[in-house]
């Protein structure tokens, strides 16, 4: 094995500038033209709310489903074989503001993918109702996919002293991506802490884009130069990028 000394490792990590951190990083969502959820409705001018809110990301996995082919050559075990690519979920966590907003957004997204009517009350504790303002007999049928789906980019950054916005090493692309579960909310008249939500992703599949920010291609093919840490609107269409 090749021995080498601090100073060859240093220059050799100086020449990559510096070692990659898991605290940097960047969520956004982007809709296309078929979507109907109204993802513009709780934020009052403020539309990039949730994406500062995202404080724990994940880099999706990889996995292939293989086959097995025995008896190929005398004296030769069993070979294995790769068939098909396998697409995962994914989890994101999200900080809550004192109004609830990234809370409120995912979960209005849930009732949407299944028609429910969005019910909205007073905003005074006093005026919370026991029961349930829709009717028990209800049905509610799913909608179409495209109607609910969504882009979502999760780019891992790193800071560079010559790019005053930070570079993109990897971005990866997840499609048609919706909600399948909101983990509950722990709530405790313990220590205080911050309110948080974690929401775990389906997606049919995900592009892995490798180059610095300014490279990154929307789902529609346009260059997306104004994706820069905090530079956009993240609930853009991508009719409209």
């Amino acid at each position: 094995m090749a021995q080498h000394t601090i100073d060859e490792f240093m220059n050799k990590i100086g020449r990559q500038k510096g070692m990659s951190l898991t605290t940097g990083f960047d969520v956004f969502f982007e809709w296309g033209p078929e979507s109907t959820f109204p993802q513009r409705y709780y934020f009052d001018g403020d539309e990039d709310i949730v994406h500062m809110m995202c404080d724990e990301a994940q880099l999706p996995n990889v996995q292939t489903a293989t086959g097995q082919l025995s008896g190929r050559y005398v004296g030769e075990s069993a070979v294995q074989y790769a068939h098909s690519r396998m697409f995962t979920d994914v989890g994101l966590g999200f900080l809550c503001d004192a109004k609830l907003i990234p809370l409120k957004f995912f979960n209005h997204w849930y009732q949407w993918m299944f028609n429910e009517e969005f019910v909205e009350g007073e905003n005074e504790l006093y005026s919370a109702k026991t029961s349930s303002p829709q009717p028990r007999n209800r049905i509610n049928r799913v909608r179409y996919s495209d109607e609910y789906t969504s882009t979502i980019k999760i780019i891992k950054t790193e800071p560079d002293q010559y790019a005053a916005n930070g570079r993109a090493p990897i971005t990866y692309i997840l499609e048609n991506a919706y909600p399948y579960a909101i983990d509950a909310v722990p709530l405790s008249y313990g220590s205080s802490q911050l309110t948080r939500v974690n929401v775990n992703f389906y997606y049919s599949r995900h592009t892995v884009i490798y180059g610095d920010i300014k490279s990154i291609k929307s789902s529609s093919g346009i260059l997306t130069d104004d994706i820069t840490l905090g530079g956009t609107v993240p609930f853009q269409s991508a009719s409209t990028a």
